[in-house]
């Protein structure tokens, strides 16, 4: 016979892909770069008798009689019914998203947020917030941090960048829809909001989708370049005929998710650009590249080494152009790059690179979720 619930915890999620119970599939949740904390979430809660239900499933039925607070991922279509109407508790606020993709949600955060006992984003958006009780710091929770074999350094090609062709911002292309007027419009308004906020807000201000294109611009033409991801078969937003000239030489197609540490070991060096640049928002991409055995030339995070290490990386702010960047990795010994190296697998076997593991964000939000849960009892 099962052990009686101590409680409930509804998972508040935006994504139909993750409705009726789906966002507890590891397998599934495996292929969203991040998702997979939330399945572990689920069976760490498992193991202290509390239980994990989408906000669908329990909108449609809610279990009677169950201690009950809700873990938000960012604000949802659900979450107004759920913490006012319901009158539910909220748990745990989250976002493993972008500042400049999920900019509305950031810029509501400070009027939102305070509904929620515990909130927990990157670390830069603590000086956003007017009381920063209760905000706790989120790092990328990266599944595993174990060190690839790649190939030998002087069997290996020079340079990769692994992205999908998709600009954040920007105006809609194709300028105008005549068959589908209102779809145009609705997208002509949303880039209007976005391009005004981002006059607005200092934090959108960097968008490194425009340094992609200036470095498949320049690294295209190399033989030993490559770039990978899903969309560059299609027209690259504001890019000129050299730049999409540069993209089809160098474009070698899609990679399915688990063959993209093996990719990266094909190449000494990777270009790893974040989204945009914030404090402490740091993704899979650097580690995706320490972990490959691969050295990340690195552009995001403006405070980076107070997390990872100078030693480690390549920083792209160090160059004032391009070409000085390519002479660099050019001139680049291999009794050179196995320091590199040798500092990466140092750091991800030390204990200041686990908090950017999925154990340790597992850990951190169960202990939030259990938090909630005796307040309300």
């Amino acid at each position: 016979m099962p052990a009686p619930s101590r409680g409930l915890c509804v998972y508040d999620i935006d994504f139909p892909q993750f409705w009726e119970g789906r966002a507890f599939d590891a397998d599934l949740m495996r292929q969203y770069p991040g998702a997979e904390v939330i399945p572990a979430l689920a069976a760490r809660l498992g193991e202290q008798s509390v239980d994990m239900i989408t906000a669908d499933e329990y909108l449609s039925k809610p279990p009677p009689g169950v201690t009950t607070v809700v873990f938000s991922n960012e604000y949802t279509r659900f979450t107004r019914e759920l913490l006012f109407e319901r009158r539910l508790r909220g748990a745990l606020c989250v976002s493993g998203e972008s500042p400049l993709v999920a900019w509305r949600f950031y810029a509501n955060l400070p009027r939102t947020g305070v509904h929620y006992d515990h909130l927990a984003f990157f670390p830069g958006v603590r000086s956003m917030l007017d009381d920063p009780n209760g905000f706790h710091d989120f790092f990328w929770p990266n599944p595993d941090l174990a060190v690839q074999s790649p190939k030998r350094w002087n069997e290996r090609s020079l340079l990769t960048l692994i992205n999908s062709n998709k600009a954040i911002l920007g105006w809609p292309r194709p300028v105008f829809e005549v068959s589908r007027p209102k779809v145009s419009l609705g997208r002509w308004y949303r880039a209007l909001q976005a391009n005004l906020a981002q006059r607005r807000y200092p934090w959108m201000a960097a968008d490194f989708y425009l340094e992609r294109l200036a470095a498949i611009r320049h690294f295209g033409a190399c033989g030993d370049f490559a770039l990978f991801g899903r969309g560059w078969d299609q027209p690259a937003y504001n890019a000129d005929a050299r730049t999409q000239s540069a993209i089809a030489a160098a474009w070698r197609g899609e990679i399915p998710a688990d063959g993209k540490l093996a990719t990266l070991g094909e190449y000494k060096f990777s270009l790893c650009y974040e989204n945009t640049m914030f404090p402490g928002y740091i993704t899979e991409k650097i580690f995706d590249c320490l972990c490959a055995g691969t050295i990340p030339v690195y552009l995001g995070a403006p405070d980076v080494e107070q997390y990872i290490p100078a030693g480690v990386f390549i920083d792209h702010r160090g160059f004032e152009s391009l070409s000085e960047l390519e002479a660099f990795l050019r001139q680049m010994t291999e009794t050179e790059a196995d320091t590199y190296l040798a500092a990466a697998r140092a750091f991800l076997s030390a204990d200041e690179a686990s908090r950017f593991t999925q154990e340790a964000q597992v850990e951190l939000f169960a202990t939030l979720v259990m938090d909630s849960l005796e307040r309300v009892r």
